[in-house]
């Protein structure tokens, strides 16, 4: 097949839709395919000639109208003649560039941006179960129809999680034309782009709990920063960057711990992987989530995981097998987890063997990729 993807980030930005894009274009390219991809950039000068497939490369710093018909425009060259087109990002203009050259387009579904951008405007304070039922002003409204207006043209609605499943059914898409795909990980020997000076922490005389993600209100990391006095010896690593980021550095010297903590900024997913490695437990304190990719990483690399039961997590988390699931909001219980499995080898190593097993059977690298070609293969007529 022609296949041609559509991402908002693309490396090197960091973040999984931003690691989930290269590696299953290469994947598709290994079996095959002829693959393309359009994503947006701060530059546009990069060598990609590293990726065996093409890149082209939008200036994301442009005006917003004048960005978006350039990336309506690259689309819409990408997708002519291709087969398919998986949207990842830049839903809008993928649909309108899909649309104009004729290609079937499918999207994939991992948060609601109505809601994140609600969030981050301060028009909405609810958690984004709350915001499905809301009653809504007319900028509510006109974020959802954003949201939704794009799918109505989609050929199928990929989604990670059962629980994203029924959040697009409530936007109206029919669940017929929604497959649930889940997410997964190569295998640590199969990661390719490791970083020849991969990051490491500084040394520290104790055991140390690292959270990944985007420092954003619902990541929930003042929560986990409000755990450490209750964990005397432990260190916290944060792996990520974002709009808080001042906001819990000064949260972590109010509590008196800001020695006991790490902010290493945004990394690249390899070096995400290369962090993992070198703490004890991983946390995800989360009010909201699709399917945390990260939960994954973690796994994959032996890492004991403690995260919130929120969104669909507890679709990747079996409590006492796969990891530990805690209840949104519960300090105490999140403290207990944590607490309990480094003072307990033995339990930390038993949750790492019930999540090796999971990766290998539940959440396969090569099902993922198998399952998302088949769809792509069906939305272009050729099964």
């Amino acid at each position: 097949m022609k296949l041609l993807l559509v991402t908002g980030i693309f490396p090197p930005d960091h973040g999984g839709p931003a690691g989930y894009i290269p590696r299953i274009a290469t994947e598709l390219s290994r079996r095959g395919h002829a693959v393309r991809v359009v994503c947006l950039s701060d530059r546009v000068d990069h060598d990609d000639r590293g990726y065996p497939f093409a890149v082209h490369r939008i200036r994301r710093g442009m005006p917003m109208p004048v960005r978006l018909l350039a990336a309506v425009a690259a689309i819409r060259r990408g997708a002519r003649g291709a087969d398919a087109v998986l949207v990842n990002g830049l839903r809008l203009e993928a649909m309108l560039g899909a649309r104009l050259s004729g290609a079937p387009a499918v999207h994939k579904v991992v948060g609601d941006q109505a809601w994140e951008r609600a969030r981050n405007r301060g028009w909405f304070a609810g958690t984004l179960d709350e915001y499905q039922a809301a009653s809504k002003g007319p900028w509510l409204r006109l974020l959802d129809w954003l949201r939704a207006f794009p799918l109505r043209g989609a050929a199928r609605v990929i989604v990670p999680s059962r629980y994203l499943g029924n959040v697009v059914a409530g936007w109206g898409f029919p669940a017929a034309r929604t497959s649930l795909v889940y997410n997964a990980v190569e295998p640590p020997a199969a990661v390719s782009g490791a970083p020849a000076d991969p990051p490491s922490l500084p040394p520290f005389d104790g055991p140390t709990v690292v959270t990944v993600c985007r420092l954003v209100p619902w990541k929930g990391v003042d929560g986990v920063l409000q755990s450490l006095p209750e964990l005397p010896g432990v260190r916290l690593a944060v792996v990520g960057d974002g709009p808080l980021r001042a906001e819990l550095e000064r949260l972590a010297g109010a509590l008196g711990v800001a020695e006991r903590v790490v902010f290493t900024g945004g990394v690249s997913s390899a070096g995400v992987r290369a962090l993992l490695r070198q703490a004890e437990v991983f946390v995800l304190n989360s009010s909201y989530e699709g399917l945390p990719h990260v939960v994954l990483e973690a796994m994959a690399e032996g890492v004991p995981v403690v995260a919130t039961d929120a969104g669909g997590t507890g679709e990747l988390v079996e409590d006492g097998v796969t990891g530990r699931l805690v209840p949104v909001g519960d300090r105490a219980a999140l403290v207990a987890a944590v607490g309990a499995l480094l003072r307990d080898p033995a339990a930390a190593a038993a949750l790492r063997d019930g999540a090796r097993r999971a990766l290998e059977s539940r959440f396969s690298y090569a099902a993922m990729v198998d399952e998302t070609e088949r769809l792509l293969a069906r939305a272009a007529g050729a099964t």
